[in-house]
C-alpha cells in the first residue's frame, strides 16, 4: 500500500509561458496512438463526446508509452482506487470548439474582467489554437484524468469540476485545507502520476503530460519526443 503519498505536499510551481513552451524542440519518436483500455483499474470515459462537443470522438487514445505509464500509475494507488481517462488525444477542431465553449463560460462568469483579462484566463485553462501551434493534447501525450472507486465506480471528489475555469482547479488549491476530501485525493493522484514520469500543469489538477513540449518544459528536458499526431 502506498498511503505515504497523501502526506506529501504538492509543490507550488510557476504557471508556464506558452511562448517559451512552443519553442522547445520536438524529435517525434513516431509512437502510435493507442486506445485507452477498459481494465479493472484503468478506464476511459470520453467526456467531450458525451457532452456533445463538436468534432469529439467516442474514444480516448494516447501514445503507447502514455498508456503503459497510466497502467504503472494505477499500481501506485491505494488498492481500492483506479484511474479514469476523460480525454487524451484531441484534434485541432475539438481544441477550437473547447476554446469557444470555455471562453463563453469565462465571459459569463467574469463579466467584470476586461477582454484582455478574459483572454489571459482562457490561456490558463485551454491551450491556444493556431495553424503551427502543437497543443499538448494534439500530441497524444496529454491525459485528463481523475480517480474512481473500484467498489462503487464513483469518481472521487476532487474539489472542482473537470474543466472548471476557477481558482479551485489549480492543483494546489486545497493544499492548505487538509479537512477537505480533495486535499488527500489530489495528492494521491498527483504523486501516483509523477512517480511514473508524468508532469502536471499548475492550473488543472486533472491534466498530466508525458513526452510533449509541456512535459519537456516541466521536467527540464531539452526536447519533446511527441509532436502533433494528426489522426487516429
Amino acid at each position: 500500500m502506498h498511503h505515504t503519498h497523501t502526506h506529501k505536499r504538492i509543490p507550488s510551481r510557476e504557471h508556464h509561458d506558452w511562448n517559451i513552451v512552443e519553442r522547445i524542440a520536438i524529435v517525434d519518436n513516431q509512437e502510435p496512438l493507442v486506445a485507452v483500455p477498459n481494465e479493472s483499474r484503468l478506464k476511459q470515459e470520453p467526456i467531450y463526446f458525451k457532452n456533445q462537443v463538436p468534432h469529439a470522438i467516442n474514444l480516448c487514445a494516447a501514445r503507447a508509452s502514455v498508456i503503459e505509464k497510466l497502467r504503472e500509475a494505477t499500481t501506485q494507488l491505494p488498492e481500492h482506487l483506479g484511474i479514469v481517462v476523460l480525454d487524451a488525444w484531441r484534434s485541432r477542431e475539438v481544441q477550437q470548439a473547447l476554446q469557444d465553449q470555455i471562453g463563453d463560460v469565462i465571459k459569463q462568469t467574469y463579466p467584470h474582467l476586461s477582454a484582455d483579462e478574459q483572454k489571459a484566463m482562457l490561456k490558463q485553462f485551454v491551450a491556444p489554437v493556431g495553424p503551427d501551434f502543437v497543443s499538448p493534447h494534439l500530441t497524444g501525450g496529454s491525459v485528463d484524468v481523475t480517480l474512481f472507486d473500484l467498489n462503487t465506480g464513483a469518481y472521487l471528489d476532487m474539489g472542482s469540476d473537470f474543466d472548471e475555469p476557477t481558482d479551485k482547479s489549480f492543483t494546489t488549491a486545497y493544499e492548505n485545507q487538509p479537512e477537505h476530501v480533495a486535499h488527500a485525493n489530489r495528492r494521491t493522484l498527483y504523486h501516483a502520476m509523477l512517480s511514473v514520469g508524468f508532469t502536471n500543469i499548475t492550473s488543472e489538477w486533472w491534466h498530466y503530460d508525458y513526452g510533449n513540449q509541456l512535459w519537456a518544459h516541466y521536467s527540464g528536458r531539452d526536447y519533446a519526443v511527441y509532436g502533433a499526431a494528426e489522426q487516429l
